[in-house]
């Protein structure tokens, strides 16, 4: 009996319909980092290091590093836009590059006030309204950049998404393997459709890899990733 019983489960298990889980990113896709970012450098690219940096030594000197190269305005725009997209895709760096990304980073760490100054991407509300639309269950998952960044993540969601309930908000740079426990504790299901809307081919293939499913998105044509979310789900 116990093992007639056993085997009904399984077979009501495997027998159930596959859920919709869809898992949004934050940078690019639903906050304004790249706006936040530049303006920021811009704010603090005249200031002196020691001021900016008071208790970081290695970041004064990648700042230092910056200011050197006497950038515009514009051409900070220009520069840190270049960065942007080789990041996107994980492309080598020009040296003059290397220095704006390598500052980028400094800027954001143990800087809790910049993560909670981003604004809202345009095409955020709709991207998630849609989410809760199609799915049975809406995450975020966006990976740190420290600690602090943690943190205020999950305030910014939020302070900026408090008419939500989110399944959760998951905050890892190993988004493949945060997918697999999600799976072991029963969050998700392995057989589930389980989606990642994200900016960085990096992360997407660690979440393919995974067993998940992939959808690159670009916040300059947001509905392109929604109607490719819209025909993975229908299909």
């Amino acid at each position: 009996m116990k093992l007639l019983l056993e085997n009904w489960r399984k077979y009501l298990k495997e027998e159930e319909e596959p859920k919709v889980n869809i898992f949004l990113d934050m940078d690019g896709v639903l906050v304004d980092f790249p706006s936040a970012l530049k303006k920021y450098i811009k704010n603090v690219y005249t200031a002196a290091p020691e001021e900016v940096h008071p208790t970081s030594k290695s970041s004064r000197a990648v700042l230092r590093k910056l200011q050197s190269m006497n950038l515009s305005p514009e051409e900070i725009d220009e520069l840190y836009d270049r960065v942007e997209i080789k990041f996107q895709y994980g492309e080598e760096y020009s040296p003059d590059e290397k220095i704006m990304s390598d500052y980028v980073f400094k800027a954001l760490l143990d800087n809790k006030k910049l993560w909670l100054d981003m604004k809202k991407l345009d095409g955020a509300d709709a991207l998630v309204e849609t989410a809760f639309g199609l799915a049975d269950k809406v995450f975020i998952l966006s990976a740190q950049v420290d600690e602090v960044s943690k943190d205020a993540k999950k305030d910014w969601i939020a302070a900026n998404f408090s008419d939500r309930e989110f399944a959760g908000v998951e905050i890892s740079r190993d988004k493949g393997g945060r997918l697999l426990q999600l799976i072991s504790q029963g969050a998700v299901a392995e057989n589930d459709l389980n989606i990642l809307l994200d900016d960085r081919q990096k992360f997407l293939d660690n979440f393919i890899a995974a067993g998940g499913t992939g959808i690159q998105y670009n916040f300059e044509s947001p509905g392109s990733a929604i109607e490719e979310l819209k025909a993975v789900i229908g299909n």
